[in-house]
């Protein structure tokens, strides 16, 4: 995929990708003692500090280009990185519940979602965020069979911090449904507990770091300031909070199809008798954690279509576990070619990334 974009070099048009991507060609030229400070330099007529997101998103793309990448390409490739990542996590995540074939199922669905591939080449937070939402989720749901799981919570709750800031209380929200609907051992919580400090004491040394290398200038409150300004302009109003959550609700009904329509397809199939849906575990964390995602986003009045990125990623894995338990023929196909199914999954991504290139810089 990087290798498409090598030979066709793709026209950034999107203003974060755009400045992202400007922004980690710069911090690749700076000593790494200063990679948490980025500057603008003139993007969107901004100059000065970044301070809008956390600088995590371009670090790789600035190592990558330490490393030898095009710089012209640097940031997509993190990206893809970031999406392969993601499709592993969604695998690991669906397996655990429900089998090797539906985690292949799972995995598949996600990339056959317009949500994916219109992000498939960008250079912003969302496919990162995503991973670390599902990695984190997924190592919660395991974190007591091993201290490799806990970790693996720990590590993406504080990459969610570092590429999105608050963003990262996603994973912190679901994190404590799961617990308190599944597992309520008393252990688990206060290592979620304990988890979640020693993410925000990864964020107190950031901002030491950032004070040191700006001369005392603080990241957190500048950040938090400019985040919620707007929210703060429109306050409390419920109203708005409802309009907020009317308006997410939409794109979730557009980003995850066509496996957000069979969730409306089991439930009326199921109508005079939910249980089967209602008391499988994975079906339900997936619907409960997509809808926690868009509650949440609405109390704030800052709104895009790829904020609540992660919703559509679990209403689409909800959705194939509908196809997958409803429609048997499919697990009968996917068993009868899964030793093709990683080639079959590898060609799809190669052809929705020349797809993406070839209308986006000359059919667009």
């Amino acid at each position: 995929m990087c290798t498409l974009l090598f030979l066709f070099p793709y026209e950034i048009r999107d203003s974060d990708s755009s400045a992202y991507d400007s922004m980690s060609r710069n911090m690749a030229l700076q000593p790494i003692v200063e990679w948490c400070a980025p500057e603008w330099w003139g993007h969107g007529y901004h100059e000065g500090l970044y301070q809008d997101h956390p600088p995590g998103i371009l670090w790789m793309p600035a190592l990558l280009i330490r490393l030898g990448f095009p710089e012209l390409s640097a940031a997509f490739c993190a990206n893809f990185i970031y999406v392969f990542l993601s499709l592993y996590f969604i695998f690991l995540f669906a397996r655990h519940f429900e089998g090797p074939l539906f985690g292949w199922s799972a995995a598949f669905a996600f990339v056959l979602t317009p949500i994916f591939l219109q992000y498939l080449i960008r250079a912003n937070q969302e496919s990162p965020l995503n991973l670390a939402v599902i990695a984190g989720l997924y190592g919660v749901v395991r974190s007591e069979e091993s201290w490799k799981y806990k970790a693996l919570f720990v590590a993406s709750l504080v990459f969610a911090f570092l590429i999105k800031g608050v963003s990262a209380f996603i994973l912190i929200a679901l994190a404590l449904i799961y617990w308190i609907t599944f597992l309520r051992k008393k252990s688990t919580l206060i290592y979620i507990i304990l988890a979640v400090l020693g993410a925000l004491s990864t964020m107190v040394a950031f901002e030491l770091w950032y004070r040191h290398v700006t001369d005392g200038v603080g990241f957190w409150q500048n950040y938090l300031a400019f985040q919620y300004g707007q929210t703060g302009e429109f306050g409390l109003s419920p109203l708005r909070k409802i309009s907020n959550f009317i308006w997410y609700t939409a794109r979730a009904l557009w980003f995850p199809v066509p496996w957000v329509i069979f969730i409306f397809y089991g439930f009326f199939k199921q109508r005079k008798d939910t249980a089967p849906l209602l008391k499988n575990r994975f079906f339900m964390l997936c619907l409960s954690s997509a809808l926690t995602v868009i509650l949440l986003f609405s109390f704030s009045d800052r709104r895009a279509d790829r904020y609540i990125f992660p919703a559509y990623t679990f209403l689409a894995l909800a959705g194939m576990w509908i196809v997958y338990n409803f429609k048997p023929r499919l697990a009968r196909f996917l068993k009868r070619n899964k030793k093709y199914l990683p080639l079959y999954l590898s060609v799809a991504l190669i052809l929705f990334t020349l797809a993406r290139i070839v209308f986006h810089n000359y059919l667009s």
